[in-house]
């Protein structure tokens, strides 16, 4: 009995462990199956996606470049437009014609303004008001009235209008240097369009006269109101034009230093190396060896010769060898510009130089001079006066018949 139970046991304990064993081999089965299951849905997914034909899949749409602004072109610049002068002032012109030259020049000149401002003592002496009131209403004004402070900013509109090449201001510009005048000159001077290097700015005796001040300012001083003006350098009384050069003689009243003429001798000398025709430019005219025309007018107007060489204007060494620069035969120069006379007069000098001197500007007159291709088909051989303002009751005057 004891062994049949122990087989009885024995018997439910194997029949347990095949229970388990099929229990585990059922849970493996329904594991594999569910793998497959996943499996098999992948598998039918990815060959779904891949049977998608390429018209199927839809075209990237097409994103446009971004529109760029095209540059605009920047306007020009509207130009300046200078206010013309109110008095009608009067233009002397010439024509200069120069050999080898590509287009014409214009230069303007200006000189024997005799700028008067001082009305009461302060900038001069108390004992030169009586003399300068006589010199303000009997030199410094126009025949029509007009007076030379009233005068410069009408020339100044006129010089910006007139758009020249370069600028002369051939001395005299002030009747004497006076804080008033040199204010005066420098507030139109800064006006001006052009640049330093387009102008050029000889001095004479009253520019740097100190006759009625007095006290108030020393000669010193004087100086340095034109260096603050525009330099007054005497290594920079020269304008190259490029084809031609305009070489000035600065303080002409006096005879020329030995600095002044080592400077004007190597600018000479270096217009002979680049071939460069030379315009002589002097505020004190120079006699003629051709006739006596210059020499009647001076005695007419001056009551003397008022030129080199004259009783006031004798030369010493130095100055006549500048003045050989003018006078001899194989000469640079082929025109001298010239004032101080206080009246026009054009003529040669020498038998193959001509001169011209210019009408003051104190009786409301500027100089034009044309520089001209040699063949230009233009009057040479004088000059002619003509108003800003043209009308038809003033004609045309020419030559010396001013």
């Amino acid at each position: 009995m004891k062994n049949s139970g122990n087989f009885t046991r024995r018997f439910r304990h194997s029949l347990r462990r095949k229970k388990n064993i099929m229990l585990l081999a059922c849970i493996a089965a329904a594991l594999l199956c569910m793998i497959s299951v996943v499996i098999f849905v992948i598998v039918l997914k990815h060959n779904s996606d891949s049977n998608i034909t390429i018209s199927e899949i839809p075209e990237a749409e097409e994103i446009p470049p971004p529109e760029t602004e095209e540059p605009t072109a920047e306007e020009p610049e509207a130009p300046v437009v200078y206010p013309e002068p109110d008095y009608n002032l009067t233009l002397e012109e010439i024509y200069v014609p120069l050999e080898g030259l590509q287009r014409e020049y214009r230069v303007a000149w200006v000189s024997d303004l005799h700028l008067i401002t001082d009305h009461e003592p302060g900038g001069v002496s108390e004992g030169s008001i009586i003399k300068l009131n006589s010199r303000y209403e009997t030199l410094a004004v126009t025949e029509d009235g007009v007076h030379a402070e009233e005068l410069w900013p009408d020339i100044i509109k006129c010089l910006n209008v007139g758009d020249y090449d370069a600028l002369i201001f051939g001395g005299d510009m002030m009747d004497y240097c006076s804080p008033s005048n040199m204010d005066a000159l420098k507030k139109g001077y800064d006006e001006l369009r052009y640049d330093k290097e387009q102008i050029l700015y000889i001095r004479a005796d009253h520019d740097y006269g100190a006759w009625y001040v007095g006290d108030n300012i020393t000669q010193q001083d004087i100086y340095k109101y034109h260096e603050r003006l525009d330099g007054d350098d005497p290594e920079k009384k020269y304008l190259d034009m490029g084809e031609f050069m305009l070489i000035g003689i600065n303080d002409s009243t006096k005879n020329i230093t030995d600095e002044n003429f080592s400077i004007v001798e190597k600018l000479y000398e270096e217009a002979a190396g680049e071939d460069k025709p030379v315009i002589a430019v002097t505020h004190v005219p120079y006699g003629s060896n051709v006739d006596d025309s210059l020499s009647k007018l001076s005695k007419k107007v001056r009551n003397k010769p008022y030129y080199w060489v004259g009783p006031d204007y004798q030369p010493n060494d130095t100055m006549w060898s500048y003045l050989d620069f003018i006078f001899r035969e194989d000469t640079q120069v082929k025109q001298v510009l010239a004032g101080h006379l206080h009246a026009p007069w054009d003529g040669m000098i020498t038998d193959q130089l001509r001169e011209h001197i210019f009408s003051p500007a104190f009786s409301g007159t500027i100089g034009v001079i044309h520089f001209v291709p040699e063949d230009e088909d233009v009057d040479t051989s004088t000059y002619f006066s003509r108003k800003y303002y043209e009308d038809t009751d003033t004609d045309t005057v020419s030559g010396n018949e001013k």
